[in-house]
């Protein structure tokens, strides 16, 4: 049994470092994209914020990504709650 808890923290422990770096790409992902488009509509003359920056695929993707690590932090926590802990 002691092997088998030891064995689940340690998946728990890289489930959070692991949901920590999915919502850093999200943020990147949708920053990469926003910080793009709106750079384009700028060099066209467009005083304006596009649609496309908030609401484009890329930006869709990123949000997802960090709603999928906030998703993954939330099961972990809520696993470790079931988890007896390590001896």
């Amino acid at each position: 049994m002691r092997i088998f808890l030891d064995i689940a923290w340690t998946i728990l422990g890289l489930i959070r470092y692991a949901s920590l770096a999915v919502a850093l790409a999200g943020v990147a992902v949708f920053g990469w994209h926003f910080v793009g488009i709106n750079g384009r509509a700028a060099k066209a003359g467009s005083g304006d914020i596009p649609v496309e920056s908030w609401r484009g695929p890329g930006a869709v993707t990123g949000i997802k990504l960090v709603a999928l690590g906030f998703a993954m932090l939330a099961a972990l926590l809520l696993l470790s709650a079931l988890l007896p802990p390590r001896l």
